[in-house]
């Protein structure tokens, strides 16, 4: 089974509101939309408030309308995830003490997403991550150092160098991706069956 018993896989929280917290940043993404505007009905209205979210989605979920309907956020939309983590890695730098975030979205979302918290060293307790959508795999080759979004096969080929790559059960967070090695590493020109991944 690709998706349960892989150890480093992340585990991932249900968003609830942070005690402590004197700024709130929530980005979400696509279907991670949804869990936005449930934590933001939780959500006491006694400090700041900001919404990052991006309609780019892998699931076809929009929850803009939704979140344009909250009151008492500021919310900033992005028309991909890249320039909401842009922005995000931005606010975060000028983010002071007592700031709390929170992420929903694909795991390709998140993982960049995170990536921009341990860049300013963001505690682990003041995060919460939950996971929505399918759990489409952003892949890392070992070889090229490129990165491929949404690869849903075991065996694909790499789009930045052409290699054959086979997708390994391994997530690294210091990457935000699972990484993948030449196929026929071992014995060229054999190649291990396709299969889809569970996503």
């Amino acid at each position: 089974m690709l998706i349960t018993g892989i150890k480093s896989r992340p585990v991932y929280d249900d968003l609830r509101p942070l005690c402590g917290g004197n700024h709130h940043i929530i980005a979400g993404q696509g279907s991670g939309g949804s869990t936005l505007l449930r934590l933001l009905a939780e959500m006491p209205r006694t400090a700041p408030i900001r919404v990052l979210y991006s309609t780019e989605s892998f699931s076809g979920h929009n929850h803009l309308e939704a979140l344009q309907a909250v009151d008492g956020v500021e919310l900033r939309v992005y028309t991909s995830n890249r320039a909401l983590v842009d922005d995000l890695h931005v606010l975060l730098e000028q983010s002071r003490m007592g700031s709390r975030l929170y992420l929903a979205g694909s795991e390709s979302f998140i993982g960049t997403a995170m990536q921009a918290a341990t860049a300013i060293n963001l505690n682990t307790d003041e995060v919460l991550r939950e996971h929505c959508g399918s759990f489409v795999r952003r892949v890392w080759c070992v070889h090229c150092d490129g990165y491929t979004e949404n690869v849903t096969q075991r065996v694909f080929e790499c789009p930045h160098c052409a290699r054959t790559l086979v997708v390994r059960d391994h997530y690294s967070r210091r990457l935000a991706a699972f990484q993948a090695v030449k196929a026929d590493a071992e014995v060229p020109g054999e190649l291990p069956e396709t299969e889809e991944l569970d996503t």
